[in-house]
């Protein structure tokens, strides 16, 4: 399957919802992708304006495996009746280390040398967003070259109510391996499926 280039996050849409537009590019496009940076960054999931946001956090360890996590919000009508569209959070659902419950955040596995997890937020035009998630095995060691995995999700509205999932999900779809081992997850996002080697991770790709 091709997948389109990296656009996330260049969008137009007030994460406010008075009308403003972000200071949308205090990213910088880099390799064909935006690259998604600590903070708050307004996105266009469902590519037809609603507003919606990722906020990316950092976790410190004080060591060489801190990491970032990531959620991801809309603005629109909740189940609760609400008269007035509210921030909600749009969970994924299926995939490795899954329940039935879902999971709120996605993040990033990092080591000294490379980056093990990753993850990136494809537009499509007019379209709903695709999230895909990197992972490497850990291998011989976290600097270890290994078997590296793509984990793809579709985002779902859920028009009929379904019970115990949101208004808007990720559900996962596929998983598809890479054609070599790597180390860093971000150099397999790049060589692999072309969507840049600037990602989340502090590993050898963001050197």
């Amino acid at each position: 399957m091709r997948v389109l280039p990296f656009l996330v996050f260049a969008t137009a849409v007030s994460c406010t919802g008075r009308g403003r537009a972000p200071d949308i590019v205090r990213t910088t496009l880099v390799d064909g992708a935006v690259l998604l940076h600590n903070g708050a960054n307004p996105v266009d999931l469902l590519g037809d304006g609603t507003p919606s946001e990722v906020f990316v956090a950092w976790r410190g360890n004080f060591n060489a495996h801190g990491h970032s996590s990531v959620a991801i919000y809309i603005r629109t009508q909740s189940d609760l009746g609400d008269s007035v569209p509210v921030w909600q959070i749009v969970p994924r659902f299926g995939g490795p280390g899954s329940d039935e419950s879902g999971q709120e955040l996605v993040g990033t596995t990092e080591g000294a040398d490379c980056t093990l997890g990753d993850l990136r937020l494809v537009q499509h035009p007019k379209a709903y967003a695709e999230l895909i998630v990197a992972r490497r095995e850990l291998g011989n060691s976290y600097a270890d070259s290994a078997d590296t995995h793509f984990d793809y999700y579709h985002l779902i509205k859920n028009a009929d109510g379904v019970i115990g999932r949101p208004p808007y999900y990720f559900e996962f779809v596929r998983t598809s391996d890479a054609r070599r081992q790597y180390c860093d997850v971000n150099v397999a996002f790049d060589q692999e499926l072309h969507l840049g080697r600037h990602g989340l991770g502090h590993g050898e790709a963001s050197q």
